[in-house]
């Protein structure tokens, strides 16, 4: 035995592990540690392992001693709900996604339509839930007494009970948000079930090793002594196996604390697909863990009460660690189930039982009003539990509580399977079932407490009695289900629940007079005016939609939506409903649906139409993708000018979502396209050829056709709109282009005819020293040649840029002095006032020549200074310089311009691509440049931006070939 002074130190471990998954959940909530961790799928799929409560940690022992590999039924029972995840838990999933259902009783309330079955299966709920709180509270509090029997047991479960409230408030009741997911409480849950199979493969592993000394030694014990194998390999009844496989199955996600944490806190499907494996791998584990641990049990004579095997070890093997490891994990399985159970029977309890018949506050303290009831039913659960670990007095071990409890919410499984795929069943079948199932269930749980019977054969009582009800409740649904079929409303919901994935059937649509005030109105009723407009503006934020009090048909169906979610979470769906539902449509079915709404649920329904149904749908999906895809806009108008359809290439062009236009009236549609589309519905012309529209700062150009529709009672009208303006741009460089070239040849004509008074005035200015010896005559005349020479190379340079050059021009390669291209480029500049306005330094070195073309090379320059000119502020500074390689020179022209955006990196050299204005580029520019380069060996890049710090700036990276004087010794140098 362990002495009395230990016991406060043990106690003392328990709570300051508690407070350090407190920290870790506190920590997650506050976002200190990142959200992809807290809300990975392996951490929700870790947190599953609350399945394994005391039950299962300490039970197990008492199941394997008296059953053998029966203990093997609730691991298993529970891997196959995992494995089945995608039937089972995937569809359960998108249904609470989808509805905001947060509890086995939303889910049921929601598919019968029927706000009293979430009131009974809360209560039948809470009435289940109550052994297996009592299993965790009576785990903890006999551990304890292991180690000081004098101890009141009475006192201890009323100090673990005040302690695990405490705490249940503080994991999910501590923020007046009450429907956010709870990611503090995930990852404390997931650090639990981590513990509790580290705990069990530690101990497990250290019996295994030190008593036995490994394989060998286990092997010659068990053959000395084949009573304790043989118990264990003892094979299971055949009607309870299957009954606790059926159980367990149920168990994995019926019970409140699983169906909360499997959907309530579960973050994304990919977690239940990693659950469909790892949890099994998970439960093997733990199961592997029995064997060993019950060996020791018989080799060292301590299954006097085999629930509390592990701690009896410690105290037998006189090891302190591990009485505290067995101690933490105890109290991690115990104080898991209690923790999410307490949050999730409180949400039911206040959405289900108090809110439907209590009037709320109307005042600014909704919401906190709301967290303090919360904070009272956790409370009020612990209180029951604690009343009813008291009456029952410890007289069932925890093997019998596990069955009472798996019994009661496996009579929840018909009617879950109902709601998943019967699309028959109805309220009354299931109320019977339920009613007819729970009987038995409650007779059971009488008979076996006033009785005195052996534990075994109240074991052998529960199996034949869990088989009978299951079979009467299945057949009284079935039975009930076709007697009284379910009404209009309930085959809606039911509807809904076999196409998990469907859309909510509650979304009416038109001309219904609901308006936001009328909603507000609704909502200010039940929750009172504060909380109603604060609900409202939540909604708005999360749809992002104006602030306007005039909403269209659309944005308000978005927005009732989006409040009925957020206030089924909060309310429970049925109430939620009933706020929402506008008083003219309280008895109406679907008559205000729009078209495209009906297409929105049609496209969820395909796999279920066959033969001329199916085909039917086929076209209309491909028309529908066809005007979807047109690489044209489609509008389509009704008789009030509202529209009913706006396709892609429509969405693209105007930037406006279809879900923002489809339902509201063309002149309600952002400027300027409902003056745009307004003037051209309203004129008598069917077509307008290139209609210039300003837009964003761009002039763009459509063409739009009408076509008016009046067949009988539809009437409307189709328009067409095709974007002209890549079309008018191309026209307009094109144009632009033949202008240029024409100045071209004109400025060689003007260059040419000055070129021949030029050479006169020269002649003249030459014969003066022949005329005079006048020395101011003679310096004058000097001048005079100066300048015509000037004048002369001016023209000669206007001359060369003129030319484009042609490809056997390239035969003739010379020595180029880069420096003097590139100066002769910057000289041309600065007669444009852009040039005047730079800065251009010129950094090439003199000795720098190049092989090739000088008229080209000197075209490619002023195209690419140019361009640097156009994208630099003014009085911008603009750097020319060169290194040498091994065979070539690299020219490097910096800009300090806007740069140059990603997507038209890509097409810089396409022709007539400019991203300047019309009229301003004609797009040839460096298609030209690139021309030449390549003509001459080399290749030419550009990195922008070139400054990354001001992520700003162009550099153009030229690569020409270097002039060597032996290849070609015989050329002159132009210099």
């Amino acid at each position: 035995m362990i002495s009395d002074l230990r016991l406060p130190l043990l106690l003392l471990i328990g709570v300051a592990y508690l407070l350090l998954l407190l920290a870790c959940a506190y920590a997650a909530e506050r976002g200190w540690i990142a959200q992809r961790w807290v809300r990975h799928p392996l951490v929700h799929t870790l947190s599953l392992g609350i399945y394994a409560s005391a039950w299962t940690f300490y039970g197990a022992f008492s199941i394997a001693r008296d059953s053998g590999f029966t203990y093997l039924i609730s691991y298993l029972g529970a891997s196959a709900a995992f494995m089945l995840s995608p039937l089972i838990l995937l569809p359960i999933l998108r249904l609470t996604r989808t509805y905001q259902l947060s509890s086995l009783a939303d889910l049921f309330a929601f598919r019968f339509h029927s706000a009293a079955i979430g009131s009974l299966t809360t209560a039948l709920v809470m009435l289940a839930s109550l052994p297996l709180i009592v299993i965790q509270i009576q785990g903890i509090v006999s551990s304890i007494r292991l180690f000081n029997d004098t101890l009141s047991e009475a006192q201890l479960a009323l100090a673990f009970c005040l302690l695990l409230t405490l705490f249940s408030i503080l994991f999910g009741a501590r923020h007046p948000s009450l429907r956010s997911r709870h990611d503090g409480l995930s990852l404390a849950i997931a650090i639990k079930s981590l513990v509790k199979v580290v705990v069990l493969l530690t101990l497990a592993s250290y019996v295994f090793l030190q008593v036995f000394n490994g394989q060998k030694g286990l092997n010659l014990w068990l053959t000395e002594h084949p009573a304790a194998l043989e118990t264990l390999l003892s094979s299971p009844d055949n009607s309870s196996w299957r009954t606790l496989f059926i159980a367990f199955f149920g168990a994995a996600f019926l019970t409140p604390h699983m169906f909360h944490i499997l959907f309530s806190e579960n973050a994304s499907e990919s977690s239940l697909r990693l659950a469909s494996w790892l949890m099994p791998l998970f439960l093997l584990l733990m199961a592997l863990a029995i064997p060993p641990l019950l060996w020791t049990g018989f080799k060292l004579e301590l299954l006097g009460n085999p629930d509390y095997l592990l701690l009896a070890l410690g105290q037998a093997l006189s090891l302190d660690w591990f009485i505290i490891l067995a101690f933490i994990g105890v109290l991690s399985a115990a104080s898991g189930v209690i923790l999410v159970a307490n949050i999730a029977l409180a949400s039911m309890l206040q959405n289900h039982l108090l809110l439907p018949v209590i009037r709320l506050p109307d005042s600014s303290s909704f919401y906190r009003w709301l967290l303090w009831l919360r904070r009272s039913l956790i409370l009020v659960v612990m209180s029951v539990s604690y009343a009813i670990y008291l009456l029952l007095d410890q007289r069932f071990s925890l093997a019998q509580l596990g069955l009472i409890t798996f019994m009661a919410f496996l009579q929840f499984l018909p009617g879950l399977f109902a709601t998943l795929y019967w699309q028959g069943a109805s309220r009354v079948g299931f109320l019977a079932g339920l009613s007819g199932g729970l009987s038995i269930w409650l007779m059971t749980v009488i008979q076996i407490y006033l009785s005195l019977e052996q534990p075994s054969h109240s074991l052998d009582l529960w199996y034949e009695y869990t088989l009978l009800s299951l079979l009467l409740n299945t057949l009284l649904l079935i039975g009930g289900s076709l007697l009284f079929p379910a009404d209009a409303r309930e085959a809606e919901h039911a509807t809904a629940c076999i196409l998990n994935a469907l859309p909510r059937q509650t979304r009416l649509l038109g001309h219904d007079k609901d308006s936001l005030e009328n909603l507000e109105q609704r909502l200010s009723q039940r929750l009172g005016q504060h909380s109603a407009r604060r609900e409202i503006e939540q909604a708005r934020q999360i749809l992002d939609l104006p602030n306007t009090n005039k909403l269209g048909p659309l944005d308000l169906l978005k927005l009732r939506n989006t409040l009925e979610n957020n206030l089924s979470g909060l309310l429970g769906p049925v109430e939620a409903t009933a706020l929402l539902r506008p008083e003219s449509l309280q008895q109406a079915r679907f008559r205000g649906r729009e078209i495209h709404l009906l297409e929105e649920q049609l496209e969820h329904y395909d796999e279920r139409l066959s033969g001329l149904a199916a085909e039917l749908d086929k076209i209309r999906r491909f028309h529908r993708f066809t005007l979807q895809r047109l690489p044209i806009g489609v509008l389509t108008l009704d008789d009030h000018s509202q529209i009913l359809f706006w396709n892609r290439q429509l969405q693209e062009y105007t930037g406006i979502d279809a879900n923002e236009a489809i339902g509201s009236d063309l002149p309600s549609l952002p400027s300027p396209w409902a003056e745009f589309f307004g003037h051209f519905t309203q004129s008598p012309e069917k077509l307008h050829e290139t209609c210039p529209l300003e837009h964003q700062h761009q002039t763009r150009w459509f063409s739009l056709h009408k076509t008016l529709v009046n067949e009988g009672n539809t009437q409307g009208m189709i328009v067409l709109i095709e974007d002209e303006t890549e079309h008018r741009q191309i026209a307009n460089r094109l144009a632009h282009s033949e202008r240029l070239t024409s100045i071209g040849r004109f400025a060689a004509g003007v260059a040419h005819e000055i070129g021949n008074p030029v050479t006169g005035i020269a002649c003249l200015a030459q014969n003066l020293k022949l005329e005079t010896d006048d020395p101011i005559i003679l310096e004058t005349g000097s001048h005079i040649l100066t300048q015509t020479q000037r004048i002369s190379r001016i023209v000669q340079s206007l001359v060369r840029f003129a030319h484009t050059g042609q490809a056997d021009q390239l035969s003739k390669l010379e020595a180029v002095n880069l420096y003097a291209c590139a100066q002769e480029a910057v000289e041309l500049l600065r007669f444009d006032e852009r040039g005047r306005n730079m800065l251009i330094m010129n950094q090439i070195p003199p000795e720098y020549r190049c092989s090739g073309d000088p008229q080209l090379l000197l075209q490619v320059f002023v195209n690419l200074l140019n361009n640097a000119c156009d994208a630099s502020p003014e009085h911008s500074r603009i750097v020319i310089d060169a290194s040498q390689m091994q065979n070539a020179l690299r020219v490097r022209i910096t800009d300090p311009g806007s740069g140059i955006e990603p997507e038209h990196q890509q097409r810089l050299f396409e022709p007539f691509f400019t991203t300047k204005e019309p009229g301003k580029g004609t797009g040839l520019g460096l298609a030209l440049v690139y021309n030449i380069i390549t003509e001459h060996c080399g290749n030419i890049e550009f990195i922008s931006p070139a400054d990354k710090k001001q992520n700003k700036g162009t550099q153009v990276i030229i690569q020409l070939p270097l002039w060597v004087d032996s290849a070609l010794s015989t050329q002159t140098e132009k210099t």
